[in-house]
């Protein structure tokens, strides 16, 4: 009897089986390794395996209004359908870090001010996290730049803020390596913050000659560029790493960007990071004036740690109105700001547009998933 599967037939098999399994069944013979890189056949598998959220949640946009004076706005949109349910104000000078488990991250511009709020209580009066009260292992002679995270930690049952804090070492501490990097974790149950010993750039690359560029620092303290996925929070932090911090086990692993890829410039707003179905996904939007042409590059990381397992899915074309890419949505659909300042969800396979009743200036668009609460908040925060 016959074994011989004709490839359509293999195809739909393959197509039905997890990402993480694919990549594993690469080696299985040279057939599957073609059927299994081509990127049409991945982006179509991705898509594929989206599960529905069973608890309801609501899509959380923080936006600043084009008005005199300006206002910061967090709107509640229904999952389901995208339809307009409440707006609440926000203080000025505030981001969207994560949102967890009923609970939302927030970090401030200006300062080093955190805040944990639960968006959907009546309250909206926000009080910061205490000040970390360790000192660091050196003397900071000066602070370049900091990356903010939250996440759960279920092994603990705790909900955890984890900052990069990017230092410039004093004179005096005879090392090559003038800058380096410590993380700091607050437990929402414990009430304080720890300092851990734990370098980002260490062991990467050319990793410290970027990092004399102040711009790239300044961009890394303010970038929304982050992600947080299954008790693990990412960020696309400066030298062009991706850093991925384990709430369970405080580890921290990076992973590089993969060559050839159009997202070398970490200081281009119109690049971002996000995900695509539970995989980490980078986008690259590039406008050329002279031929009236965007472009929007999407990428897709398989193996956490594995540069060779980057995968270019696509290259779209898109229209000029559109100005920025922000997530995306359930079937591959993405939210983007168009040039009137209005949110719109922008289906790259169809080329048609849905305008969301959301309004603001471009560069200040966030978008997090808040889904309720499975767990019980425990701590010393008042939330």
């Amino acid at each position: 009897m016959s074994t011989y599967l004709p490839e359509e037939v293999l195809v739909k098999i393959l197509s039905r089986l997890p990402t993480k399994s694919l990549i594993r069944f690469r080696c299985v013979s040279k057939t599957w390794h073609e059927i299994i890189g081509n990127p049409d056949f991945l982006y179509h598998s991705i898509l594929t395996t989206t599960e529905e959220n069973p608890n309801h949640p609501l899509l959380l946009i923080k936006a600043t209004e084009n008005s005199i004076p300006r206002r910061e706005v967090l709107s509640f949109l229904s999952y389901e359908n995208l339809e307009f349910v409440s707006q609440t104000p926000l203080t000025p000078g505030l981001k969207l870090i994560a949102s967890c488990n009923d609970l939302l991250c927030l970090g401030s511009y200006f300062t080093s001010d955190v805040y944990v709020w639960n968006p959907t209580s009546p309250s909206v009066e926000l009080e910061p996290l205490p000040p970390l009260t360790h000192r660091l292992p050196y003397h900071v002679s000066d602070v370049f730049g900091s990356g903010l995270g939250f996440g759960y930690d279920s092994r603990s049952n705790d909900f955890k803020v984890v900052r990069i804090r990017i230092i410039k070492l004093p004179t005096f501490v005879h090392q090559t390596k003038r800058i380096r990097s410590f993380v700091e974790v607050y437990s929402l149950s414990g009430g304080s913050w720890r300092v851990l010993d734990i370098d980002v750039f260490s062991g990467v690359e050319n990793g410290w000659r970027v990092l004399l560029d102040l711009d790239a620092f300044f961009a890394f303290e303010n970038s929304l560029r982050t992600v947080a996925l299954d008790g693990v929070f990412i960020w696309w932090v400066p030298e062009n790493i991706i850093a991925a911090f384990d709430f369970n086990n405080e580890v921290l692993r990076t992973t590089p960007l993969p060559d050839g890829c159009s997202l070398s410039n970490y200081r281009d707003e119109n690049n971002t990071i996000t995900l695509l179905n539970g995989h980490i996904s980078l986008l690259a939007f590039s406008r050329s004036k002279m031929n009236a042409k965007c472009d929007l590059e999407i990428w897709v990381l398989l193996e956490f740690g594995v540069k060779e397992s980057w995968t270019r899915l696509s290259k779209i074309g898109l229209s000029m109105d559109l100005e920025r890419p922000l997530e995306f949505w359930k079937r591959g659909e993405l939210f983007m700001v168009n040039s009137e300042g209005q949110l719109v969800l922008y289906d790259p396979f169809t080329h048609t547009k849905k305008n969301l009743q959301v309004y603001g200036i471009e560069r200040t668009f966030q978008i997090v998933l808040h889904t309720p609460s499975s767990v019980a908040v425990e701590g010393g925060v008042n939330l």
